[in-house]
């Protein structure tokens, strides 16, 4: 059977639409290949992706799986294929039928099922509001990050669990609301500010693009 799941892949600032397509055929030995140019993060989703959907209570089909990455000329990068990955199976191998045709996903998962923070979530928000998608399915913990986007909805996920029962209308998830921007970080204070400098433009600058670390 085969299942379509809607992606996306980040290139610099912009996001490209990316199906990832999820082929199980009982008729030959069990494998599982990914194909569609992927890096060795994607590769690596295969064990994650093994991991997480035994830790939700699923069965893990023992057949010929075949992952499809379109378009199949463009690189993919990073563990965010994780989350459609396993969607794909899920539906693929009978577990989940559901219609996901106006969704997008986009997650790395943990060995759990449990949803990690991901990279690269506001130019995916981007491209959703750009094709009118209807929402995107996204990690909790950067639910935040998307809702600065207006026009589409952000559904944050705690597990592939919970996504499988808000599929199966068992368990609905709220979407996240809206934030503008002008709102992130008006919180914060600090007592000196880079105005308070005169001149040293080029070390000002630098500053202001570095990125900043916590201490732990």
């Amino acid at each position: 059977m085969l299942a379509k799941v809607l992606s996306g892949a980040n290139v610099g600032l912009e996001s490209i639409p990316v199906i990832v397509e999820v082929d199980i055929s009982a008729q030959s030995l069990p494998s599982f290949s990914i194909v569609g140019l992927p890096s060795k993060s994607v590769e690596e989703s295969k064990e994650r992706v093994r991991a997480a959907i035994k830790n939700s209570g699923a069965e893990f089909p023992e057949h010929r799986i075949i992952v499809n990455l379109a378009p199949a000329d463009l690189p993919k990068e990073g563990p965010a294929y994780d989350l459609p990955i396993a969607l794909g199976m899920l539906i693929a191998s009978g577990h989940l039928q559901a219609d996901i045709s106006d969704y997008l996903f986009f997650g790395e998962l943990s060995l759990d099922g449990t949803l990690r923070h991901t990279n690269g979530i506001l130019p995916i928000a981007l491209l959703s509001k750009n094709k009118k998608i209807k929402g995107v399915f996204i990690p909790e913990i950067n639910a935040k990050e998307a809702a600065v986007v207006a026009g589409v909805k952000i559904f944050p996920l705690t597990s592939l669990i919970a996504l499988f029962h808000h599929l199966k209308g068992t368990n609905l998830i709220k979407s996240f609301p809206h934030t503008p921007f002008s709102k992130l970080g008006n919180n914060r204070s600090a007592e000196f500010d880079l105005s308070d400098i005169k001149g040293q433009e080029q070390a000002k600058r630098a500053l202001e693009i570095a990125p900043v670390y916590s201490e732990v």
